[in-house]
């Protein structure tokens, strides 16, 4: 029991403080060795110590399972919001890659430490539910433990772009971790795991995230963070009587709703209302970029933008009613008017005919590979009727 006792309140504190000091000190000497060995297996390790200490002496994480239902619904709504965010100001590529070694690395290198941190902090957190001091204190270093020392140290005479970090990132992480200390409190580690592995999984594996400045970037996790303790504090600890008879209402409620804004956002989608839109492809002429069965998404452009396209962007546009997706190889300028030549990635030759301003819809941005093979087969068939 004295072991125990130890090792809840002493040894994880005081392993976690290393590994903060540990960290600055290898982001100075080696950021690839810290980041993609050093960091994961430490917080493997520290998982498998808590897991194995959990075992043996029969320690148990209970968790309400209508407090996880809601987690679940409010980690939905939240990415939905953070989501229509991109069709208002639009999108940008993700810088993660999507190839399958890739997304098992980056699950690896981001998932493992956030696993690994929600269950330690939950194991400290509900054997002192009443010590406000180890409370705030491993809230504090939860906090030091999740900065970007390497980006940190990068501003080191940049005072505006300090400023901005330390607002886009800083200010978020205090924000959050204040939140997921206090959901341990209510729910074990379920709860704050349940959030960040919902939105861990989604800027890793979705090809696009929302373009947004570092104000809002700054301000979404913050907000969020907020409504989800005002939620917890209210609906799920001061009316828990009232909420046992509206728990299905609302949460039948929820689940129309979150249905019916999916359901609008995708017709608003495929119809164009975006500032985003999607084409499927019908042909192998731009292999190994992407094939047929594939769709596209590609980005409406204004007026002056249409004068501006580079060589080597692909651009989406019409010829006697028909979409073509080609990339563009020469910028022609003649008296004012500018044309573009274009030449599919796997064709031999250019494209006979040159493009005008006025046919082209747009720019490409990303496409997924093969979902749009009923659109296909559907094509195929109403061709060869």
């Amino acid at each position: 029991m004295k072991s125990m006792k130890h090792l809840k309140n002493k040894n994880l504190i005081i392993a976690i403080t290393v590994y903060i000091v540990m960290t600055i000190y290898l982001i100075n000497k080696n950021y690839i060795l810290y980041k993609n060995i050093i960091n994961p297996i430490f917080w493997g390790v520290m998982l498998a110590c808590i897991i194995w200490e959990k075992k043996n002496n029969y320690i148990r994480f209970t968790t309400n399972k209508k407090y996880l239902k809601y987690m679940i619904i409010i980690s939905c709504v939240h990415i939905l919001v953070y989501f229509y965010l991109g069709f208002i100001l639009g999108f940008s590529k993700n810088p993660y890659s999507h190839k399958l070694i890739d997304i098992l690395k980056n699950v690896i290198i981001q998932i493992i430490p956030v696993i690994s941190i929600e269950v330690i902090r939950s194991f400290i957190v509900i054997r002192n539910k009443k010590n406000k001091f180890v409370l705030v204190t491993i809230t504090i270093l939860f906090i030091l433990v999740e900065i970007n020392y390497a980006t940190l140290f990068s501003y080191n005479s940049n005072m505006v772009g300090l400023f901005e970090y330390v607002c886009e990132a800083i200010f978020s992480l205090i924000a959050c971790n204040m939140l997921y200390t206090y959901l341990s409190l209510k729910g074990s580690y379920a709860l704050p795991l349940t959030y960040r592995l919902f939105k861990e999984s989604i800027n890793i594996l979705l090809p696009i995230i929302p373009d947004v400045n570092w104000l809002i970037k700054d301000s979404v996790p913050i907000i969020s963070s907020a409504i989800v303790y005002v939620l917890y504090k209210y609906k799920f600890t001061k009316c828990e009587r009232d909420l046992r008879k509206k728990e299905e209402t609302f949460f039948t409620k929820t689940k129309y709703f979150i249905t019916i804004i999916l359901a609008i956002t995708l017709i608003c989608f495929m119809l164009g209302f975006f500032k985003y839109e999607p084409i499927v492809i019908l042909s192998n002429s731009m292999v190994p970029t992407f094939s047929r069965a594939d769709v596209i998404i590609y980005k409406d452009l204004k007026e002056n933008e249409l004068y501006k396209i580079p060589d080597g962007s692909i651009i989406i546009y019409t010829i006697e009613g028909q979409n073509m997706v080609h990339r563009v190889v020469n910028v022609i300028e003649e008296n004012g008017t500018v044309k573009y030549q274009t030449k599919g990635d796997s064709n031999n030759v250019v494209d006979r005919n040159l493009v005008d301003v006025n046919q082209i819809k747009g720019i490409y941005v990303f496409h997924v590979k093969y979902i749009g093979l009923p659109s296909v087969w559907l094509y195929e068939a109403l061709n060869k009727k």
